[in-house]
């Protein structure tokens, strides 16, 4: 690890940490003066715009997760933000002081990347300890703080372990107590859990998240998995090719997606092809949606409707947002069946094809096969339209 005013040996692209020091007591809650302020960020590779005029504001406390796949900028703003990289033009203003131009060693923040980057011949404490021996600490204060950080981590049994004799998930604390030896006002977090297995990623999110409401540090992460990002953030930055795609509470993001790429990248959807009837209603297939608009009758629009608010109905009512879909293909998922519909439309139009997730409680109550026909719903209520741009 290499801090920005201390300087240990490791490179940057592993990990730095900066602050001033020890936590003692928790930062202040969030409030509404934004502490962090990225302001019409611009960064090109060639010809190629790795971001393209980006804003944002972060607030004091809050934990933001940039989210979108590879490509699509988001390590290249962590990096901008952290003076790892110079963007072409905008500003980054932290605690109101402009950082735009300021090399690493002058800002307050700390990063950590994929790599733990731990020192294998070090133990885990001494590893914790390093930042603070660096600061010429005395003996006694170093040793009270590593072990108030080895037990807020859950580590105080391993603190004479080696690296090598630690699991991911436990080097991944010692990472982060390490972290915390010195006081951040900015804490930066680059796919910090992709290294780990499912389970052990499912446990150190929640760790992760109670360590930070816990210490109040103001928190940017970026990562490429919707599911870190829904269950972490208070906010999250949905990003495509260098863009801002949507900004939003984790429901926001999922249950009100802005725009079809959202709806697409975050959680399972179905899109459908609409044509425009009536200022009120869309006929999709068989099914005749009243769904608001503003497009023109005889109009092309994309519905979208997540897989679990199909409904699944105990028998086929008459009424215009239902149908008769014949079972394709049956997935038993444990918690829910996955279930493939194909819906018959006529000879103008295709067939509706569906993805839907029956809960496990529901199918015991239903009688359903592939091959079979299934009568569902297609609540209008649950259903986004995205009208042409």
């Amino acid at each position: 690890m290499m801090h920005a005013r201390t300087g240990s040996p490791h490179a940057t692209s592993q990990c730095v940490f900066c602050c001033a020091s020890a936590y003692v007591e928790p930062i202040t809650t969030m409030t509404s003066q934004p502490y962090l302020q990225i302001q019409n960020v611009t960064k090109t590779y060639g010809r190629v715009a790795a971001l393209d005029n980006v804003s944002l504001d972060v607030t004091r406390g809050e934990f933001v997760c940039i989210l979108g796949p590879s490509g699509c900028g988001k390590t290249t703003l962590l990096r901008i933000v952290a003076g790892l990289e110079e963007q072409d033009t905008g500003r980054v203003i932290q605690d109101g002081r402009d950082i735009s131009r300021l090399p690493p060693a002058q800002r307050d923040f700390g990063i950590v990347f994929q790599s733990y980057a731990l020192f294998p011949n070090l133990t885990a404490a001494e590893n914790i300890a390093y930042g603070l021996r660096n600061g010429r600490r005395r003996d006694d204060a170093v040793k009270a703080q590593v072990n108030r950080l080895l037990e807020l981590v859950g580590l105080s049994e391993f603190a004479h372990k080696y690296p090598a004799q630690l699991s991911g998930g436990q080097q991944q604390r010692v990472a982060l107590a390490r972290a915390l030896t010195l006081e951040p006002g900015l804490l930066l977090l680059d796919e910090p859990l992709s290294a780990l297995d499912a389970r052990v990623r499912a446990t150190l999110r929640s760790e992760i998240t109670a360590l930070q409401k816990r210490l109040g540090v103001t928190t940017l992460m970026v990562t490429h998995d919707q599911t870190e990002a829904l269950t972490m953030a208070d906010r999250i930055i949905v990003m495509s090719r260098g863009n801002i795609e949507q900004i939003g509470t984790p429901y926001q993001i999922y249950r009100e997606p802005a725009t079809p790429f959202v709806a697409d990248f975050v959680g399972e959807m179905n899109f459908l092809s609409g044509t425009v009837c009536s200022q009120q209603t869309v006929l999709c297939g068989p099914f005749l949606l009243n769904v608001p608009h503003t497009a023109m009758p005889g109009s092309a629009l994309t519905l979208a409707i997540r897989p679990e608010d199909v409904r699944v109905l105990s028998e086929l009512q008459h009424a215009p947002d239902t149908a008769l879909a014949n079972v394709d293909a049956v997935e038993f998922l444990g918690a829910h069946y996955r279930l493939r519909l194909r819906v018959p439309s006529n000879h103008v139009t295709p067939d509706v094809i569906l993805t839907v997730h029956l809960p496990l409680n529901d199918a015991r109550a239903r009688s359903f096969s592939q091959d079979a026909p299934l009568p569902i719903q297609i609540p209008a209520r649950h259903v986004r339209v995205f009208e042409p741009r």
